[in-house]
């Protein structure tokens, strides 16, 4: 027995986790564990079968419609697991799911049998954190039943915090509870903004169906819809405070609407300078601004003009309204008048601290995946260009360094690294490692479905960058 994988679900030996405390395993406990670990891999190896290759083209099609097209990378290795948790789960064939198919046409052992039928009627929700206990244990809320449970997960236990969000499945297990896959997290103050959007949807989807408070048909028919939601709200919400100070300090719907207003623009606003610096414009002589300001008058004339945009964004601000850090502007077009970077970041200050840990995390990661020296370096120089544009704050720099080999490995084309590996050698989740790769791709325009670089960005930095990586 101590060479068997521990029930916790660590993928730790028995002997060097749970079971090395005292020795001592609840053998009924680690019977179902198999059970459940046999008929995941079974479904899976069901679900790939040929017999359903159109309709998961099918239903691949449906589930990635829905997400903001920025977001739905089909080779994204979290979101494909996504998806096909989703079609063994949710998705009908002609009436039915693939789970009741297999029901019918595999046999199944008793406790195969037993975990089925439960699991047929297990629905993806909306669940709060209560507590992380003892043991790995995470009591959760669902927000929409009122329903508390408890799932057994040490790795998921390192990860969340109380207040969390999370949008998961949880299965039935013998007498425990297990996390189907990895989940969607947000932070706690998103509770009610989430909570609003979901009772919405629900309430037009109930005014055509019918069947009005019927949330486990809400929530089979829906849940494509609502991982959609949780994806696109996570990608904007984590850059903002989200520390238990600011997160107790967001207590209207109010603030948490300034917040994410303040968020869609800069995103829109992102995306608008992007390409405004490759504009031709009247007032530069027809010239771009980045071409502009490769001239001694051309930069003159660019610093007056960010500084009268400068200017309308300040007043913004004054006024509480919605308004654009231009500091990014400033540095991209290498003008003098960038605004200082706060003390804690500047050179030798905590942040640079962390960073520097980051890139050792990358060297080291890819020294041990076989990479050549000069692809390290090109990776390294990819992280310090995205902290010069972003100045991340982080807790755990493995989530970062696992991120950007994996943005290495994609512009590589190298699929034999993934999400899932990285999440392994780096002890942290693929959702993490995703949702950090999809912002290194926003900031630095990657395109993050064929990895390469956008068009913005041919001829500059990371164009060199690209070739020093495949020479």
């Amino acid at each position: 027995m101590p060479d068997k994988q521990c029930s916790c679900g660590s993928g730790k030996k028995v002997n060097g986790c749970c079971g090395g405390k005292d020795n001592v395993i609840d053998f009924n406990r680690y019977r179902w564990w198999r059970a459940g670990q046999r008929l995941r891999k079974k479904l899976a190896e069901f679900a790939d079968s040929e017999a359903f290759l159109d309709e998961a083209a099918v239903a691949r099609e449906g589930f990635f419609s829905v997400m903001d097209p920025e977001l739905a990378d089909e080779e994204d290795d979290f979101l494909i697991e996504r998806f096909f948790e989703w079609f063994i789960f949710d998705y009908r064939i002609r009436g039915r799911t693939l789970l009741e198919y297999y029901g019918m046409a595999e046999e199944t052992s008793p406790e195969e049998k037993e975990l089925l039928n439960k699991w047929i009627k297990a629905r993806s929700s909306v669940y709060q954190v209560l507590r992380i206990e003892n043991g790995g244990v995470v009591a959760l809320k669902d927000l929409l039943s009122g329903c508390e449970t408890a799932v057994h997960d040490r790795n998921a236990a390192r990860e969340l915090e109380p207040g969390h969000i999370l949008l998961m499945r949880v299965l039935p297990v013998g007498d425990d509870h297990e996390f189907s896959t990895g989940g969607l997290i947000l932070p706690s103050f998103t509770k009610k903004y989430i909570t609003s959007r979901i009772k919405l949807d629900a309430e037009l989807y109930w005014s055509t169906h019918g069947g009005r408070g019927n949330w486990d048909a809400y929530l089979r028919d829906r849940a494509h819809v609502l991982n959609a939601l949780i994806l696109e709200t996570g990608s904007i919400i984590w850059d903002l405070p989200v520390n238990a100070h600011d997160a107790d300090s967001l207590s209207s719907p109010e603030e948490l609407s300034s917040k994410l207003a303040q968020k869609v623009t800069d995103i829109f606003l992102d995306y608008f300078y992007d390409r405004w610096v490759n504009e031709p414009m009247d007032v530069l002589q027809g010239k771009t601004p980045l071409e502009a300001s490769r001239t001694k008058s051309g930069r003159r004339k660019l610093q007056t003009l960010l500084s009268e945009l400068q200017k309308v964004e300040n007043l913004r601000k004054s006024k509480g309204e919605p308004f654009y850090d231009l500091s990014r502007l400033w540095r991209r077009l290498r003008l003098s008048n960038e605004p200082a970077l706060p003390k804690s970041e500047r050179k030798g200050g905590r942040a640079d601290a962390g960073y520097a840990r980051v890139a050792g995390l990358i060297r080291d990661g890819l020294q041990k995946l076989g990479y050549r020296p000069r692809q390290v370096k090109s990776a390294v120089e990819i992280w310090q260009r995205y902290c010069q544009m972003e100045r991340p704050t982080f807790k755990k720099p493995e989530a970062w360094a696992a991120a950007v080999i994996y943005t290495v490995t994609r512009l590589l084309g190298d699929k034999t690294v993934n999400q899932n590996e990285l999440a392994a050698m780096y002890d942290i989740s693929i959702s993490t490692i995703s949702n950090n790769y999809r912002d290194i791709c926003h900031v630095l325009h990657i395109n993050g479905s064929k990895g390469e670089i956008e068009a913005p960005e041919k001829e500059s930095f990371l164009a060199r960058i690209l070739a020093d990586l495949k020479a």
